[in-house]
Formats: C-alpha cells, structure tokens, sequence
C-alpha cells in the first residue's frame, strides 16, 4: 500500500519552508545588522536575532511534525478554511500592530517617529495586536469569542511587552523600529 501524503505533511512541509525562507532571505534583507553587533567594544542584540530565534523555533516545529505524523486523514476543504482564518486574523493582528502607533500619534506636531521609544506610545500597536491576536486564536479555538479572552490577551501582551522592553536599553519594541 502506497503511503498517504497527510495534512500534518502539508502543514509541516508549509512552515519548513517558510522558516527557511523567514531565515535565508526575509531576515537578512529586512534587518541592518546581524544576530549580534559590537558597538564600542561592547556587543549588543542584533536586529536579526530575535526573528531567526522565531524562525528556528518554527523550523524545529515543522521537523517535528515531520518526524511524528499523527494525522490520518488528507488535507480537506475544512483545513484550508482554518489555516485561512489564522493567516487573516495574523495579517490583521500584525497590521494593526504596525500601525496603531502611528495613527494615534497622526495628528501631534512631530508625529509618531519621536515617540516611538517612549511609553506608552511604544506599547500601543503592540498591545492592540497582540491582544487581537491572542484573543483571536483562543476565541477560533473555542468557536466562540468572549471579552475574557481578550482580556487574557491583553494581559499576556503586555506581560511580553514589559519582558522585551524594560531589561533592555537599547532595544525598540516591534515594529517601532521601522516606524
């Protein structure tokens, strides 16, 4: 008997490459320095760290679903509408994310590129994507949306946030730096 090409094969198949793609083209054009940088003798994060961290993590999941299929059953109509509905709720998430900042911060003076660094201007794209986010995937998990998801959203959002910004002088919270 000829073995079957499974859903989890698909969706394995889909995130190698595209952490592939994330690590070997998308990150080096998208970033001004590398993993690390030195700066006056002292070495400091690079741009391309935590998005290659983020892009092995996947690649390390793809592999495993490679390695352990569970899945019996072929890639259905039904799974596509699922990964549809994640990349639309991601797409909106980072978009708000990108511009929240910027759209509050439209009709100041200087505009928003002086605030970026600053809080709460720095939290605000983050905090309202994030949030979207992980409420958004609790509630499609759950087939049912409820305001105490997105409060845990928020909550986890900002938790992160604080994690990524206060131990660290010299980083940007996401996106701001390209804003």
């Amino acid at each position: 008997m000829k073995p079957r090409i499974t859903a989890d094969f698909w969706l394995a198949l889909f995130f190698l490459a595209s952490a592939i793609l994330l690590i070997v083209i998308w990150i080096p054009l998208d970033t001004g320095t590398g993993l690390t940088e030195k700066v006056r003798r002292k070495l400091t994060i690079g741009d391309a760290l935590g998005p290659t961290i983020a892009g092995v993590v996947i690649a390390l999941g793809a592999v495993l679903t490679l390695l352990r299929q569970t899945s019996e059953t072929l890639l259905t109509a039904r799974n596509v509408r699922w990964m549809a509905s994640l990349l639309g709720l991601f797409a909106l998430s980072l978009i708000l994310m990108r511009y929240v900042g910027p759209i509050i911060a439209a009709g100041m003076e200087d505009g928003y590129r002086p605030l970026r660094a600053t809080p709460p201007w720095n939290y605000a794209g983050f905090l309202v994507g994030g949030t979207l986010m992980i409420g958004g995937l609790t509630g499609i998990a759950a087939k049912k949306f409820s305001l105490r998801d997105f409060a845990i959203g928020f909550a986890a959002s900002l938790i992160i946030a604080l994690f990524y910004d206060l131990p660290f002088d010299d980083l940007v919270l996401p996106p701001n730096g390209d804003v």
